[in-house]
């Protein structure tokens, strides 16, 4: 992958994100009895021990997740429904918190769950302490329900080891990419005769044409873009545009002439009023909640909104971000946690298999159908993402997946850089840094990993 499609962080309200991408897009009572994609098919029941016996059948397996209280009630029907397909106790955990910290803290008294979600700034310290097991061997069994090499590759790197050891230590269970939602009623009355999504099809969809389509919402008094205080979407600008900011674990958009040039324009654009600063939005002033509400144009967000939009009356749709062409689905972040298995799981190979088969294309077919919120992350699912083509161009999901790009190393591989990066990027704009001076900030922050 080039190197400016490895880079991203994510917005101070990640958790959020990272459940809705994740986790909510759960819509199918029948999840997973279906998810024996790859497997021998044995009959036999539980090994010796309870272990999982031939073909995933039988074994025992608890695992765990954040969740709020109707995914948490979904995933207890998983659980149900994966007893019922493979004769194995599953038990569901939900934890509530903290679940980082939580999560650590199990492992170190040895009552984790065997399986369990990881969140994209805490995989390394996992990987370091040897508290998850590698995927390498498993899905090279010929009757592994998922191969490592099925899910998309630009996605999986920060589940592998920074400093480039071998293993693959997590599994990326689905995926949000952002896009450029827009209100295509508000395009109308302000007048926009080619909307977004028509002038990436016609090739117009660069620079200039958001400064047209932001400077035109303005004029009829309301708000055309949101940035969001968050390392993902200012990223997600910059890559857009061909910059590149990361070289090896190193990031270096500060000294990148491209990605300073588009840092420069978003600045510019908050200081005319075309570009809103997230952060200083009033108290409890959501951006989801504005465009919901016909107050703000677009939003730079993935899938996760479509379910709400789904119940309100105006039209909407989606174009990937604006490109230095006009026409190129271009790199942007993608939201992804993963799956990963207890390094001291009480039955491995049962463990294994639910982890696999819950990420496998079959999983992620029967979690994210009937109007799932989330993306595949796995290649042959075009149909889960263009149900009932809603929004029109919906397809450009899956492209944006293919091409984007998930956190890298540089961010993933410190722990207290990920938790607080969103609060030292605000702290900077809030201060009234330049772009420049911002940039520099933010890039020896996280070379510096404090």
């Amino acid at each position: 992958m080039p190197m400016n499609e490895g880079p991203f962080g994510r917005p101070i309200t990640r958790r959020s994100f990272l459940a809705s991408a994740a986790l909510a897009g759960v819509g199918s009572s029948a999840v997973l009895t279906a998810c024996a994609g790859g497997s021998a098919g044995g009959t036999s029941a539980a090994g010796k021990d309870g272990a999982g016996g031939a073909g995933g059948k039988g074994g025992t397996v608890t695992w765990a997740s954040w969740a709020n209280p109707g995914e948490a009630e979904r995933f207890r029907q998983i659980s149900k429904d994966y007893e019922a397909a493979h004769g194995t106790k599953v038990t569901f955990q939900v934890v509530v918190g903290d679940y980082g910290a939580k999560l650590l803290t199990q492992l170190a008294g040895s009552s984790a769950p065997d399986v369990f979600y990881v969140q994209d700034s805490g995989m390394q310290r996992l990987i370091q302490s040897k508290k998850v097991a590698d995927f390498t061997e498993f899905t090279s069994k010929p009757d592994a329900p998922v191969k490592i090499d099925d899910l998309y590759p630009n996605l999986m790197g920060w589940c592998k080891p920074a400093d480039g050891s071998p293993g693959t230590y997590g599994l990326v269970v689905d995926c949000n990419p952002i896009v450029f939602w827009f209100n295509k009623d508000m395009c109308e009355a302000a007048g926009i005769t080619k909307n977004p999504a028509q002038l990436h099809e016609s090739g117009g969809w660069n620079r200039d044409a958001v400064d047209d389509f932001l400077t035109k919402i303005k004029a009829t008094g309301k708000r055309g873009m949101v940035l969001e205080g968050g390392f993902g979407p200012m990223l997600s600008w910059m890559t857009a545009f061909g910059g590149k900011v990361v070289e090896g674990n190193k990031m270096i958009f500060n000294e990148d002439a491209k990605s300073m040039e588009t840092l420069e324009w978003l600045w510019e654009g908050m200081a005319s009023g075309n570009i809103t600063y997230g952060g200083s939005l009033p108290k409890g002033q959501a951006i989801d909640a504005l465009f919901y509400s016909q107050q703000l144009a677009s939003c730079q967000v993935g899938r996760w909104i479509l379910p709400n939009l789904k119940k309100l009356k105006f039209g909407y749709d989606i174009a990937p971000f604006a490109s230095a062409d006009g026409k190129t689905v271009p790199p942007v972040i993608v939201y992804t946690a993963a799956m990963a298995v207890n390094a001291k799981a009480k039955d491995p190979e049962a463990a294994m298999y639910f982890a696999t088969r819950f990420v496998n294309k079959d999983g992620q077919k029967a979690r994210l159908s009937g109007g799932g919120n989330a993306v595949p992350s796995v290649s042959g699912l075009d149909e889960v993402v263009l149900e009932n083509k809603q929004p029109e161009h919906c397809a450009w999901f899956t492209d944006t997946a293919k091409n984007g790009y998930a956190i890298p190393s540089a961010i993933a591989s410190k722990a207290e850089v990920g938790a607080n990066l969103g609060t030292e990027m605000d702290k900077s704009i809030k201060a009234g840094d330049s772009a420049k001076v911002w940039a520099d900030k933010i890039c020896k922050y996280i070379n510096n990993g404090k």
